[in-house]
């Protein structure tokens, strides 16, 4: 046996019995953001700290603000774990089999908003004008071309012109500069920044779906599985779990998720 084998199997046996298997979480913000990667990542460091400890094993954590990347990620099983929006969810699947366990209580949608100055009362007053869209990966974006081709309004017939910002602060001001005469983002940031701005309004709004969630691979163990979602869903109930969720900013904790939630999205999003 060479000195090198030898070495290695020395490792090996060095190794305690019971060490366990690293576990890697990904997580996707949905939303491209202007925060220094370093905060997006503090905000979901507590997140893996959390499983690591209730699991007895470590969690890596990587976090993307890039849905492509993720996407590309989960198609090559790459996460054991994995947190990000219904799209991407839906999306993990159809292509990889992951399976959803836990999510984020409540719904999504998006709304389209106007200038009341524009004239245009109703999607169906913006033939030949001008729609304006955050990332056209986001969910907004894609909540709100689902919710136009289901309308049978073909986006790029039915408007002069699709205009894609990154963000969807930047998407809103090239409506409030003339940039755009229509703008879709999620609902929730569309009813603040109407708040804010006097003389806007909200035309129509998309469907809604299921939140962000948390998705396991296919493969992972039965009882793994089981006790991350056990350990998400009992996360109010212990000090770690709260301070956890204090940081993520997910006070109400996480509910039950299942394939049932996200399945018609992928019809909906055209998967």
């Amino acid at each position: 046996m060479t000195k090198y084998l030898m070495a290695l199997l020395a490792l090996v046996m060095a190794l305690p019995a019971g060490a366990a298997e690293r576990l890697l979480l990904g997580v996707n913000t949905g939303v491209p953001a202007q925060d220094e990667q370093r905060d997006i990542t503090d905000k979901y460091k507590p997140l893996a700290d959390y499983l690591a400890a209730v699991l007895k094993r470590p969690v890596k954590l990587e976090v993307s603000q890039s849905l492509s990347a993720s996407e590309r990620r989960l198609k090559k099983d790459a996460f054991d774990v994995f947190l990000g929006p219904p799209q991407v969810i839906a999306q993990a699947m159809k292509s990889a089999n992951y399976v959803p366990v836990a999510r984020y209580p409540g719904k999504l949608k998006a709304a389209f908003v106007v200038m009341e100055s524009s004239g245009i009362k109703s999607l169906s007053d913006a033939r030949g004008k001008r729609l304006g869209l955050p990332d056209k990966e986001s969910l907004a974006a894609q909540l709100a071309l689902a919710k136009l081709r289901f309308s049978r309004m073909t986006p790029e017939s039915y408007f002069s012109e699709v205009f894609n910002q990154r963000f969807q602060d930047a998407t809103l001001n090239a409506l409030k500069i003339g940039r755009v005469d229509v703008a879709a983002v999620t609902a929730g940031f569309a009813k603040q920044w109407v708040q804010d701005h006097p003389g806007s309004r909200v035309i129509e709004e998309s469907y809604e779906v299921v939140h962000f969630a948390f998705a396991v691979r296919e493969d992972m163990d039965a009882a793994d599985s089981q006790r991350i979602r056990q350990a998400l869903l009992d996360a109010p109930n212990t000090a770690d779990g709260r301070a956890m969720l204090e940081k993520m900013g997910r006070k109400d904790g996480f509910i039950p998720a299942g394939k049932d939630d996200y399945a018609p999205l992928i019809k909906l999003f055209g998967l």
